[in-house]
């Protein structure tokens, strides 16, 4: 007590430094790593602690060392490019890509690319694939491809580019190519054109068809002609007469007398009901 009551003085001091400074650096001791995030240490005398990644939580640190937040949740950039095409002709192209950090190598990111590496290595490599794919297409092609063919170029070149630095590509997405106006009224009257050509090309094979298959029936009536010994003509019409004498109404059947005459048909009264003109 005696030792307190001499130094009582120097305690207070001492506890009062330690408070304010506890209080002015505060945020540099106590660190929260939130939902989502991870940490790297890096120390002013050892540098970036490469052999742990400080998980969700509080950590404290000496104020003279610095914690770097980064993030583990999936990543998306969306953005637009200007793209020249293997004409020279200048293209819009608005895509996303979505990315996310390998977390146990955090620590290396950190070292190599930085807490912004989003911007400073995502963002240059997905711009360098895209033009290197869709600048070797011309418009026309672009107007016609699926955007999942290209789509597809990107994200194999990507995928290698960007693992080789712990960054997984999740998905490249083209949301639209925007073609100058005029290049794309051209291509629309192209296709319509191309279009109205091939149902013409349709239509033609079918007048084709219609003209062998005719042909072919009229080889089949001469041939009907010359093993029966009668006009096609007076067949059908015996054919005819034959389904009208079996209806029950009366009626009188008048054969002509020539082989190339027609019967014909006269209901019970006299009257002509329904006949079949002759072959002059």
């Amino acid at each position: 007590m005696d030792y307190m009551d001499r130094h009582t003085i120097s305690i207070t001091l001492s506890l009062l430094i330690l408070v304010f400074f506890i209080a002015l650096f505060w945020n540099r001791i106590f660190i929260s790593v939130g939902s989502g995030e991870a940490g790297v240490k890096w120390s002013r005398f050892n540098g970036t602690r490469l052999d742990r990644v400080y998980d969700e939580g509080l950590h404290i640190l000496w104020p003279w060392d610095k914690m770097y937040l980064y993030s583990t949740r999936l990543q998306t950039l969306n953005s637009r490019l200007n793209i020249l095409t293997c004409q020279g002709l200048t293209i819009g192209v608005d895509y996303a890509v979505r990315f996310y950090a390998v977390k146990d190598a955090i620590p290396i990111i950190h070292e190599t690319l930085g807490p912004h590496y989003p911007q400073t290595f995502v963002t240059p490599e997905v711009e360098s694939a895209s033009m290197s794919v869709i600048g070797h297409y011309s418009p026309e092609q672009l107007y016609r491809m699926a955007t999942l063919v290209i789509q597809s170029s990107i994200k194999y070149y990507l995928n290698k580019q960007m693992l080789s630095h712990n960054i997984v590509l999740d998905d490249y997405l083209i949301k639209r190519i925007t073609l100058p106006k005029a290049i794309a009224d051209s291509i629309e009257k192209k296709m319509v054109a191309e279009q109205l050509s091939l149902e013409f090309d349709f239509r033609l094979a079918i007048a084709k068809k219609e003209k062998k298959r005719k042909a072919i029936e009229a080889q089949g009536i001469k041939l009907f002609e010359e093993t029966a010994n009668i006009p096609i003509l007076k067949w059908k019409g015996l054919e005819v007469t034959e389904r009208f004498a079996a209806s029950e109404n009366a009626k009188i059947i008048i054969m002509g007398s020539r082989a190339n005459e027609l019967p014909l048909l006269l209901n019970a009264e006299g009257g002509m009901n329904n006949a079949t003109d002759k072959n002059k």
